[in-house]
């Protein structure tokens, strides 16, 4: 089954106008052109049965004249242009036309004058409606009938017609455009929501819907923005208290850490079963001082407070250099493109330094790195020699302490890629995980290239 595309409520809000205005515009126009022709139609049937009389009685007197014939007196007759006379007596009829004949008069009517009550009826000439009135003269022996054409009264009702159907276009039109119209104010403040809203959702707490003194959307408009305070409020508090947390995990961790390092200055003293439990001492509180300092980076980034002075630099040259410190082969890295951002290098630098990480911990290790400027943006992307990420995993590892799969079995808290998608984000940026070409995972940075000023 095919299911048409519901209407936005712009679209709904324009048809509605528009249809409401439409039948408006019917309704109105059919009212209109029904009481103007009736009113129309009347005047020509006074008009014409005043006329007819007049004629009927200049007959009547011309017949009271003895020998004369009634041939002579239609022809002595001054009848309006457009106008035919008939005339019945002693079984003759005369006409001042030869396209007029006794078949031009209704039945009803002619019954009617027979009768001697005078009428109007409709009929037709040669296929043109005419208008027909009928007046007995008894007192002569005679019925009169006087046949007007009505092109005049046809002319101004198609006039009519043809006014009355511009109104209701222009009309309809107009109902169109105060649609448009309206469901644009209607849908302004919605927008707005709306921008407001991904502002938020891509890090931008500070984002704020304007105060507006409209009263039906002050009280939306201030819940709103009160909402958007106590998520701040939430998000900040729990940042500061993961910073808070991490920080005083650092003091004794820092004592630990110097009582350690004496040991294992003199790890040689100690017997074969002792150096192997000191061993796993110093692997074990290596990977809790990482998850410390993972920590507070994050409760930096989150709060705000991990915001220093950023400057331009080379995006290549930056991946060169986190290589090098690294010890990996700069042979990873093939990109000639020069391209600039605008950027804290050492919180970039410690992403990346978690990508590369994490590639050879979980992917089999690092194949290829790759910067490509896009028309906004640079993308930096690490493939891997592993099996890939599943797809319905590739969101949640993005996640602090998620772990996809048997990497749970694996050294690491779960915090790097985190902290990879906290500084994308803080710089204005994302990061996510496709598959690369050779089936393995690929792990993309992307961040804002520095804008070019002409």
């Amino acid at each position: 089954m095919r299911f048409r595309r519901p209407l936005g409520l712009r679209a709904s809000v324009t048809l509605m106008f528009a249809a409401g205005a439409t039948l408006l515009a019917v309704v109105g126009a059919g009212s209109t052109y029904a009481v103007a022709r009736s009113y129309l139609i009347s005047q020509r049937e006074v008009s014409a049965t005043r006329q007819a009389f007049a004629d009927a009685s200049f007959v009547r007197d011309g017949l009271r004249t003895s020998g004369v014939v009634v041939s002579d007196v239609l022809g002595a007759i001054s009848a309006p242009s457009g106008s035919w006379v008939l005339v019945e007596r002693g079984g003759e009829r005369f006409s001042t036309s030869l396209d007029v004949a006794a078949g031009n008069v209704p039945d009803s009517l002619r019954d009617s004058v027979e009768a001697g009550a005078a009428g109007t009826a409709w009929t037709s000439v040669a296929g043109e409606p005419v208008l027909a009135v009928g007046v007995p003269l008894p007192s002569v022996g005679a019925q009169f009938y006087e046949i007007s054409d009505v092109d005049e009264l046809s002319r101004t009702l198609a006039t009519l017609r043809i006014a009355l159907l511009g109104c209701g276009l222009l009309m309809a039109a107009g109902g169109a455009g105060l649609g448009v119209w309206t469901s644009r104010r209607a849908v302004a403040p919605l927008q707005e929501v709306a921008r407001t809203a991904a502002s938020i959702a891509g890090g931008d707490l500070a984002s704020r819907l304007p105060v507006t003194e409209d009263p039906d959307l002050s009280t939306i408009v201030g819940s709103f923005n009160s909402m958007v305070d106590e998520l701040e409020e939430q998000i900040q508090r729990q940042g500061r208290f993961s910073a808070d947390v991490a920080h005083e995990l650092r003091s004794p961790l820092t004592t630990l850490v110097a009582g350690v390092e004496l040991l294992r200055r003199r790890r040689s003293e100690l017997p074969e079963r002792s150096q192997q439990t000191l061993d796993l001492v110093v692997r074990e509180l290596g990977r809790f001082t990482r998850t410390v300092e993972d920590l507070l980076e994050l409760g930096r980034l989150e709060s705000g407070a991990g915001e220093r002075e950023r400057n331009l630099v080379d995006v290549g040259d930056l991946v060169r250099g986190v290589l090098d410190a690294t010890g990996r082969s700069p042979e990873l890295f093939s990109t000639r493109e020069t391209v600039q951002a605008v950027l804290d290098k050492q919180q970039i630098s410690r992403a990346l330094v978690n990508l590369l990480d994490n590639a050879d911990r979980h992917g089999g290790g690092v194949t290829t790195i790759d910067v490509r400027r896009g028309a906004r943006t640079v993308l930096v992307t690490v493939d891997d020699a592993g099996p890939g990420v599943d797809p319905a995993e590739r969101e949640r590892i993005f996640e602090r302490f998620a772990r996809s799969g048997s990497r749970g079995a694996l050294p690491g808290a779960g915090l790097g890629l985190s902290l990879v998608s906290e500084t994308a984000r803080a710089h204005g940026g994302s990061a996510w995980c496709t598959s690369s070409a050779g089936g393995g995972a690929r792990f993309v940075l992307q961040l804002p290239v520095a804008q070019e000023v002409s």
